[in-house]
């Protein structure tokens, strides 16, 4: 089937130009098919923005493999800043072709102002349709409407009832189907003008997951109780109790409906409620959420997360959302059977996990370099945090200050025990939570670096085995606001070994606006000191999260008005002794149980030989002199048999971690 990729590959026959500029303002070459195909003939791509870095890699990895006479063909593309296209060097310029794409001219007929909004994953649902697309010219309206009908499967005339208005929000959210800001508008307006939906916040409910998750929260238990009395209850009593406006009584039962909201319970997006008579919902698809014996209704939402996980690991050509999506109900289960679960469900578990990360690791073999160079627009990787709060302070009409939370070690599932926590105390706190791939090897000295500096590892080859020089790359990232914008910065790690009052003593201290990058190693320390597995580990962080050091953190730095992040620089992962190479003295410059750091690639590939199960890992993005060998699955270089939690190698909760922005309730 034809796709608009094709009107890109007929550009790029195998061998036809050794080097190409192109300019890409819509970033279609960030896509995974596009990039997989043109590898396949033969072409890298490599994306210019810091010019130091870009003039050691072309010179290493290309000109060298011209200049002695070898076949290899490069594209270059410029990164584009506020729409203005970094200046490439002359010689590149000269010695290439350049060529321009852009969703404008594969879609002449429509608005390009439009078609810009859209995510880049949804062009082949457009593309598909592309016979039934106008012929001539429309307006913005025009173009929303077909993108609206076409890309999102929403048709506002055919919405006329609370029903079909919640399936389709329950569609959207739960595909993570984010709609483009032209279209959320047109819709929300259109449908705000029927009589029978204007009850409907439909705004907020359509653009904000965490809400509308918080909305369908409230209405649950009124749909029980009316359920159960088959009566409304009382109206001003409801009122008063419901934070978020809309219909009172939702009927999830429907046949449409009701897959939807058995999915959200299974995955803990909703929470089971008390009721006054749950014998009443015994065997009733209800049960799910309802709050029965605790011990039964664990058990219920692992058997359900189970089945929802293995009928949705990505398979095959998945692209990196497909993983990040993965992810939540993974860390879900995994925590849930880490402190709750039986011996059989740990042993399920650790056979899915299995079956999963064979998959994750060889999907990161081969995509790994397109990851680096995806554009920092919306952050994918962990150093595009720091793009990202730059953007912040170039359109931000406000000073708030600015906290940069990382804490070390932190996995996914991990994160969600913190989340729990908070949600038990019913802190007044919300979270808006995404993911972001740490750097392989997947080490604090590499991963944690790259946050602080904002780049790629290459950008810190004097760096790269130690964090003594942290703050020192944290300042140099931000050299050029300081002097433009007037930033104060502030950097300090380990900031849980002393009191909350003492740290924001200092930030007190300090000329406005501030930006803090702090560190909190609680939770590496925990991992490196357990000897007991993950379920030892979870009970530790939770014991840590009861002393209430982060509550307050959070709290405190969220009333002085600092817009808060928090990120993690890699994760971990309970792994097991498969054997240890013994007597290498100084030839490995770093000895982790899971990643092994050479500087000859012989050395390494010597290691190699001796250790069945290893990996060796191409040191893209990393300095001169460092050749990574990797311990695969959950094996470790430990003596055979030894239990450790640890990181550095290419599991999925090594490699996925959180990026969680912190607001007021």
């Amino acid at each position: 089937m034809a796709s608009w990729r094709d009107e890109i590959l007929k550009d790029f026959p195998s061998g036809i130009c050794k080097l190409t500029i192109v300019r890409d303002p819509d970033r279609l070459f960030e896509e995974a098919l596009l990039v997989q195909e043109l590898n396949c003939r033969g072409y890298e791509i490599v994306k210019f923005g810091d010019p130091i870095v870009f003039r050691y890699e072309y010179e290493k990895e290309y000109r060298s493999v011209w200049d002695a006479g070898k076949s290899l063909n490069l594209i270059v593309i410029p990164e584009e800043r506020e729409k203005e296209v970094i200046t490439l060097p002359y010689d590149i310029i000269k010695r290439a072709r350049t060529l321009f794409y852009s969703l404008g001219g594969i879609f002449p007929t429509l608005s390009y102002p439009v078609l810009q909004k859209i995510d880049i994953a949804l062009i082949d649902t457009l593309y598909a349709k592309k016979h039934v697309l106008p012929s001539f010219p429309v307006g913005d309206t025009a173009t929303i409407d077909i993108i609206l009908k076409l890309v999102y499967g929403l048709q506002s005339e055919l919405i006329d009832t609370n029903e079909e208005l919640l399936r389709e929000l329950l569609r959207i959210h739960y595909q993570h189907l984010t709609l483009d800001e032209f279209s959320a508008m047109r819709f929300a307006s259109v449908l705000k003008e029927k009589p029978q939906l204007k009850k409907w916040p439909i705004d907020i409910l359509l653009r904000d997951s965490n809400t509308f998750y918080e909305f369908l929260q409230e209405r649950w238990p009124l749909y029980l109780a009316h359920k159960q009395n088959d009566e409304l209850l009382d109206s001003i009593t409801i009122e008063q109790t419901l934070r978020i406006p809309g219909p009172k009584i939702l009927h999830f039962a429907e046949d449409t409906i009701r897959p939807f909201i058995d999915n959200l319970f299974a995955e803990g997006m909703l929470k089971p409620v008390v009721v006054e008579a749950p014998e009443a919902f015994l065997g009733s698809w209800e049960q799910c959420g309802i709050l029965v014996r605790k011990e039964a209704a664990v058990h219920l939402r692992i058997t359900k997360l189970f089945q929802h996980i293995e009928a949705h690991i990505p398979m095959g050509a998945s692209n990196y959302r497909q993983w990040q999506d993965f992810i939540w109900p993974w860390a879900e289960l995994s925590m849930l059977v880490e402190t709750e679960g039986t011996s059989k469900e740990m042993q399920d578990l650790s056979e899915m996990r299995a079956a999963i990360n064979k998959q994750f690791a060889e999907w990161l073999t081969q995509s790994f370099k397109l990851l680096i160079n995806l554009s920092p627009a919306q952050p994918i990787m962990v150093h595009h945090v720091h793009r990202m709060l730059e953007r912040y302070f170039e359109k931000s009409k406000t000073s708030n200050n600015v906290a940069l939370i990382v804490i070390d070690g932190l996995s996914l599932s991990q994160w969600i025990s913190i989340r729990h926590h908070f949600e038990t105390r019913k802190a007044p706190l919300k979270f808006r939570e995404t993911t972001l791939f740490a750097w392989v090897p997947t080490l604090t000295t590499i991963s944690r670096q790259a946050i602080f500096a904002g780049k790629s590892p290459l950008s810190f080859p004097n760096q790269v085995e130690t964090t003594s020089q942290e703050e020192m790359l944290w300042r140099q990232s931000w050299e050029g606001q300081i002097q433009s914008q007037s930033l104060h910065l502030y950097y300090r790690k380990e900031i849980e070994k002393s009191s909350c009052q003492e740290l924001f003593d200092t930030l007190d201290s300090m000329h406005k606006p501030i930006v803090a990058g702090l560190v909190i190693n609680i939770v590496d320390e925990i991992m490196h000191n357990n000897i007991l597995g993950a379920h030892d580990m979870q009970n530790s962080l939770r014991t840590w999260l009861e002393q209430g050091y982060l509550e307050r953190l959070l709290d405190e730095l969220i009333k002085q008005e600092y817009l808060v992040w928090i990120t993690s620089d890699h994760g971990n992962i309970e792994c097991e002794g498969k054997g240890r190479l013994s007597g290498e003295g100084i030839l490995a410059s770093e000895r982790g149980e899971r990643a092994r750091i050479y500087t000859s690639q012989n050395l390494r590939d010597a290691a190699a030989q001796k250790l069945a199960f290893s990996q060796k890992w191409k040191p893209i993005g990393l300095p001169d002199n460092y050749y990574p060998l990797l311990a695969t699955g959950t094996s470790a270089f430990l003596n055979e048999g030894e239990k450790a939690i640890s990181h550095g190698s290419i599991s999925i909760e090594e490699v996925l971690v959180p990026l969680i922005e912190v607001e007021r309730k």
